[in-house]
């Protein structure tokens, strides 16, 4: 009797530590999506290379700018949406403060590189409006949805890439949210991008060093 004890209470051990490695393992699983755009190089991504300064943390992990999904009925808070509460420093908004990435009105290639993909609901891309103020705090009412790819749930690859035909109505700075929706969990993804939108000139110089950037496919000359 003691020996038939023994071995059901070794059973139930067993089976509460698979348990317990099955739930960590969902987690893990749950927890671990992370990523950013790469090109047109993001605000988060060219803190990276160094392009833009005195970023703070995201620096070191441009891939974690999570908040709050299911923008923009929810999501960060107006004046949070480029860095959500994790990264204040990102949320900084005026017309000088970020490098700009120079591209071109219509068909855009945006690509992501993530870290630890995820099942995906959707992305999302924002751009702002005509007339919008650059040294006031990005809110949504300055954004408007120009491009949006439904996943359904699926797994992506670590590369996404996703075509998107960028307005061509406007002109000179302009940010771009792209928005990365998990499918199971609560959160999204936020990247900004600070562009430099050229449209209707055919022979483009960039405006100035500080300006200047030809990382990815989007310096103008």
């Amino acid at each position: 009797m003691a020996q038939r004890s023994f071995w059901c209470k070794w059973m139930v051990s067993c089976g509460m530590m698979l348990l317990v490695g099955a739930c960590t393992l969902v987690f893990a699983e749950s927890a671990s999506a992370h990523g950013y755009i790469e090109s047109p190089a993001s605000r988060a991504y060219l803190c990276k290379q160094g392009l833009n300064k005195d970023c703070g943390q995201i620096r070191w992990e441009p891939q974690s700018v999570e908040g709050p999904g299911s923008f923009p009925q929810s999501g960060p808070p107006d004046g949070q949406l480029a860095g959500t509460s994790r990264f204040p420093e990102l949320n900084v908004q005026t017309a000088d403060r970020w490098h700009k990435v120079n591209i071109r009105g219509g068909n855009n290639t945006f690509q992501w590189y993530l870290t630890a993909p995820h099942a995906t609901k959707e992305w999302k891309y924002y751009i702002t409006r005509k007339g919008w103020n650059p040294d006031k705090p990005l809110a949504r009412a300055d954004l408007e949805l120009f491009c949006h790819y439904y996943d359904g749930g699926k797994r992506p690859p670590n590369t996404v890439t996703h075509t998107c035909n960028v307005p061509t109505d406007r002109s000179g700075y302009h940010v771009i949210l792209g928005v990365w929706e998990i499918a199971d969990t609560g959160n999204a993804f936020y990247q900004a991008m600070d562009v430099n939108l050229v449209n209707g000139v055919s022979n483009v110089q960039v405006p100035s060093a500080h300006h200047k950037s030809s990382i990815g496919n989007y310096r103008v000359l």
